[in-house]
C-alpha cells in the first residue's frame, strides 16, 4: 500500500472504494490532492470528485512511483 510508505501531516488515508462516503463530509471547495502508486485510482478519484461538484481537485500524475517513495 501505498501510505505504508509514509503520510504528511494532516492527511487523510482514503481508499478509492470509501471514497463516495467520505466525499459527503468533505468541503467541496477545499483544495484536494489524490495519490495512490501510480496515478490511476486518484485520476480515477480525482475525476470522479470534479463530477460531484468539487471544484479544487488535482491527481499526482505518476503517483508516488513516480516521486520514487515505492
Amino acid at each position: 500500500m501505498e501510505w505504508a510508505t509514509g503520510t504528511l501531516p494532516d492527511v487523510e488515508t482514503i481508499s478509492l472504494a470509501h471514497l463516495p462516503n467520505a466525499a459527503a463530509s468533505m468541503d467541496r471547495n477545499e483544495a484536494i490532492l489524490l495519490v495512490c502508486a501510480t496515478g490511476n485510482r486518484s485520476t480515477t478519484g480525482a475525476a470522479w470528485l470534479t463530477s460531484m461538484g468539487f471544484t479544487n481537485v488535482a491527481s499526482l500524475a505518476g503517483g508516488v512511483v513516480a516521486l520514487g517513495l515505492t
